[in-house]
């Protein structure tokens, strides 16, 4: 950290405190870090004193991309005394750094990962990395979903099948069998856990190409001024799922007669959280807690769906036909994360 960048940031925690109620008695610059995991950033770390006789404690100031900077956009302190061992010290500004950037950082993956959901072309290797198993990436079936209408709805179950609207059905047909649902998930110190691909096997063979599943057009999720169909789904509840087209309107009935025999109660709170929080205890290591996937079966028709959280939450989504070399349909694909986007 160069001279000027020191008194940016000295100014910078000393109004930073000062905002918190303290004036600090004494400032000092330790030590500058370099961050690494965040392009190489330079931090001043400080220790200073509430008062003339306390003890000091250890705050941070900087996020200085190079010495030529002046931004000094990160100052924090959790007030903690600061550590006698240097090795304890720089942890602890290191996770003072994290704890202050995460936020930010979560945000910019969270925007570049729209333009991911939202795209209309899908690139099969970047798929197939997804199922593999490594130190941050890992797959499983979460299911078995039971087709016999020949069409699948992929949409938001607990908010849009629930109310029977925003629920397209494909407009491909398969054939009728139960089928497995599958997930890829990653794991980053910053965005947690998370499922970045939803996908219904309809083969085992591999996908070589995906194409854009349309809708039924009178089932699409929306048409654009001039008519043209919306392909994809909107999510309102954090979740999707992989169901049968006709199964899909069984479900909204069942819902609907367990609201008349449980007035003032909500389906998810009342009855589906305690499916999904049995699920976590089953599988704790694949998902967070309370649940992030389960199989349901319609208690009516037998017929078994399953539902998948939706990587960052509400949104709109896509979802593509996977090809194999044969040229036939062997997987039904969501994207929900681009896993790649955490390793940048």
């Amino acid at each position: 950290m160069v001279e000027k960048q020191l008194k940016i940031a000295t100014d910078a925690l000393t109004k930073w405190l000062s905002e918190q109620g303290v004036t600090p008695k004494k400032l000092e610059l330790v030590g500058s870090l370099k961050d690494d995991e965040d392009d190489d950033r330079i931090y001043g770390v400080f220790r200073f004193k509430k008062s003339a006789f306390g003890k000091f404690l250890i705050g941070i100031a900087g996020g200085f991309p190079d010495e030529e900077s002046t931004e000094c956009d990160v100052v924090f302190s959790g007030f903690d005394e600061f550590p006698e061992a240097k090795n304890d010290a720089i942890a602890l500004a290191f996770a003072m750094i994290d704890f202050v950037t995460a936020k930010d950082k979560f945000q910019k993956v969270f925007k570049k990962n729209l333009d991911y959901t939202l795209a209309k072309t899908l690139d099969a290797d970047k798929i197939a990395r997804q199922f593999v198993k490594t130190e941050t990436r890992f797959f499983l079936e979460v299911g078995k979903v039971d087709i016999t209408s020949g069409h699948v709805v992929v949409a938001d179950p607990l908010c849009y099948v629930a109310m029977g609207k925003f629920t397209p059905t494909l407009e491909q047909e398969i054939p009728n069998g139960t089928y497995s649902a599958q997930v890829s998930i990653c794991r980053h110190k910053i965005m947690g856990l998370r499922i970045c691909t939803a996908r219904l096997k309809i083969k085992d063979t591999k996908a070589v190409r995906y194409e854009l599943a349309k809708p039924v057009p009178e089932t699409a999720a929306n048409k654009s001024g001039d008519g043209e169909v919306w392909t994809g789904y909107p999510v309102d509840a954090g979740m999707t799922c992989f169901i049968d087209a006709k199964g899909a309107d069984k479900m909204g009935e069942w819902i609907d007669n367990w609201h008349k025999d449980n007035p003032g109660k909500n389906h998810y709170d009342d009855f589906f959280a305690a499916i999904f929080a049995e699920s976590y205890k089953k599988l704790p290591a694949y998902q967070r807690e309370g649940g992030d996937f389960i199989e349901w079966t319609n208690p009516v028709t037998g017929e078994r769906m399953v539902m998948i959280a939706s990587g960052f939450g509400d949104g709109y989504y896509q979802c593509f036909w996977g090809y194999d070399e044969s040229g036939e349909i062997c997987e039904l694909v969501s994207p929900l994360v681009d896993p790649d986007l955490y390793d940048k």
